[in-house]
């Protein structure tokens, strides 16, 4: 099935395992409508949600990752207020300057938000790590992704954040109907992916997800999963239809 595409917004965030480069082949492979609402528990980056907004009632974000989520919150919410600290960021840029901002701690969400994003753009290959105690392990880079226009970005993405649920939570607690959507966009098998969340995704999780899948599928829901094509998942997901799509593992 192949789908227009009204909306050709971009995310606000450069992330590992971005879908941007093949938004379109996954467009292609969307179930057959009506459409009712899209659930997304894996968000990270979000290229998809930002392709696909238009054409769902309702959308229901979520991610196990709290400053990811804290700062959709805040970019849907403030986006004036984040702009003009990443202005400020920008402004004052240096190498020393980097890490005096990383090192900052603040439980205002405009000011997480703005952290965020800038070492997002101004991080080694815009990479988010931590390490297990969930601090930052993300290491300044002399280049600045996507730094011109985020303003307007950010303004756009707000207005497409305008009336969707984000939540920070585990995919397992997601409620979605019969005839809803899923994309599932997990930390791929064997990726080396181990710095996103405090807890690894290993294959303990990969099969639990797989359960879940099961579970949305015998309750009439509409699944899109992607992942590494490894015989570990396609034997996980032996039942199922299986398409290959190449891609970049990172979106630069």
């Amino acid at each position: 099935m192949s789908v227009a595409v009204a909306n050709k917004s971009k995310p606000f965030l450069h992330w590992i395992g971005s879908k941007r480069r093949i938004v379109n082949k996954l467009i292609e492979h969307l179930p057959q409508g009506p459409h009712y609402n899209y659930y997304e528990p894996f968000l990270g980056g979000g290229a998809l949600f930002f392709q696909v907004r238009h054409l769902f009632k309702q959308c229901f974000l979520s991610d196990i990752n709290l400053d990811l989520i804290t700062s959709y919150n805040a970019v849907k919410n403030n986006p004036n207020e984040v702009n003009r600290l990443l202005s400020l960021y920008h402004k004052h840029h240096s190498k020393d300057y980097y890490y005096k901002v990383k090192n900052k701690y603040s439980n205002n969400p405009n000011e997480i938000t703005a952290k965020f994003i800038y070492l997002n753009k101004y991080s080694f290959r815009g990479i988010y790590r931590v390490y297990k105690n969930g601090q930052s392990a993300q290491t300044f880079s002399g280049e600045c992704y996507i730094k011109l226009h985020i303003a307007s970005r950010i303004n756009q993405c707000s207005s497409l954040l305008h009336g969707v649920s984000i939540c920070a939570m585990d995919f397992s607690f997601i409620e979605p109907k019969k005839g809803d959507f899923v994309y599932l966009d997990p930390p791929y098998h064997q990726s080396g992916e181990r710095f996103y969340t405090r807890v690894p995704f290993d294959e303990k999780e990969q099969i639990r997800l797989r359960d879940f899948v099961y579970e949305l599928h015998n309750k009439g829901v509409k699944i899109m999963l992607s992942n590494n094509n490894t015989a570990f998942i396609k034997d996980l997901y032996k039942d199922f239809f299986i398409t290959h799509i190449w891609s970049y593992i990172l979106n630069q």
